[in-house]
């Protein structure tokens, strides 16, 4: 499994300080997010980026599409769209295997998530959505390509139960899902429980993480990777008992970035590390249990004997 670095954490440098962190730390690459590139040249963006990476020694995982395919402006779903197959190609020529975004925001009130996104959906939505990432699907497919669909506040697809509807209406293989925990937290009571992640069995192509304190109707961010609400380890080895490729780790709170994720990096880590350990010492364990009651029964077997 892959360890990425989401470029949003170093959103007030440069692309080139994000390489570099990331080259120092050992992470597997980056998400590339529009923060570091400009989408309306994103043939000349990506292919630069890829580029600056490689000098680096750092890859670029994947690549951030945004847009609207739910609203109810045909043109501007038209051209969201075009967007997105733009970037997907570029991703392609740069030898970059997926791209990551959400299908656009429905929003009322924009400081309380619980009352955005799917709760305001419509039937309409889902399907305009659905219609989008089959088109996106069968681009990618070309290119050879992974649309990855992130449970994001805001969107249809803002919860994983939201996420698992819309793929299973788009029903395309190159269209996949992208976990995100700490984004649906305030969002969804069933997004709290690691387990929620059996409905994308199959189809949890990336994971988003981070952690986080509710404030109201939304998420407070300025909390280490390990700290907060979430219990990390638990999302950790869920994810990756299901076979999701790779996890990226973001740090969205204020103040100086580096510690933070420097620390996620080695906590990630830790946890599967731990999970691997503890898998030993139960196995052991239990072969243990099972000698015991085999020696528990040979030796029954010579007293029953030893009487006649």
């Amino acid at each position: 499994m892959k360890l990425v670095l989401h470029s949003y954490t170093f959103r007030r440098y440069p692309l080139r300080h994000v390489f570099a962190v990331a080259a120092r730390h050992g992470w597997d690459g980056i998400e590339l997010v529009h923060f570091h590139f400009d989408p309306s040249r994103v043939e000349s963006e990506v292919a630069a980026a890829a580029a600056l990476g490689r000098r680096y020694g750092v890859g670029v995982h994947c690549v951030g599409y945004t847009g609207d395919f739910v609203g109810d402006d045909r043109s501007a779903r038209a051209a969201s769209l075009a967007l997105a197959e733009r970037t997907i190609a570029a991703a392609a020529a740069a030898g970059i295997e997926m791209v990551n975004g959400w299908s656009g925001t429905l929003e009322r009130d924009p400081d309380d998530w619980r009352v955005n996104g799917s709760a305001l959906a419509e039937q309409v939505h889902y399907e305009r959505a659905a219609e989008g990432y089959r088109r996106l699907g069968d681009h990618a497919a070309r290119h050879g390509v992974r649309v990855g669909v992130e449970v994001y506040p805001g969107s249809v697809h803002d919860t994983v139960a939201g996420t698992a509807k819309l793929l299973a209406m788009v029903d395309h293989p190159a269209v996949v899902a992208t976990a995100d925990p700490g984004n649906a937290y305030v969002v969804s009571a069933a997004d709290r429980n690691p387990d929620v992640l059996d409905q994308l069995a199959g189809r949890l192509g990336y994971f988003h993480l981070k952690n986080l304190h509710p404030d109201g109707g939304r998420a407070d961010f300025n909390v280490d990777t390990a700290d907060g609400v979430l219990d990390n380890y638990a999302w950790i080895t869920k994810a990756d008992s299901l076979g999701v490729p790779a996890i990226c780790v973001e740090y969205c709170g204020d103040g100086d970035p580096h510690p933070p994720i420097a620390r996620a990096g080695d906590y990630v880590r830790d946890c599967l590390a731990l999970r691997d350990d503890l898998a030993r010492r139960h196995a052991a364990a239990e072969a243990e249990a099972v000698g015991e009651l085999a020696s528990g029964a040979a030796a029954l077997a010579g007293a029953a004997g030893s009487g006649r």
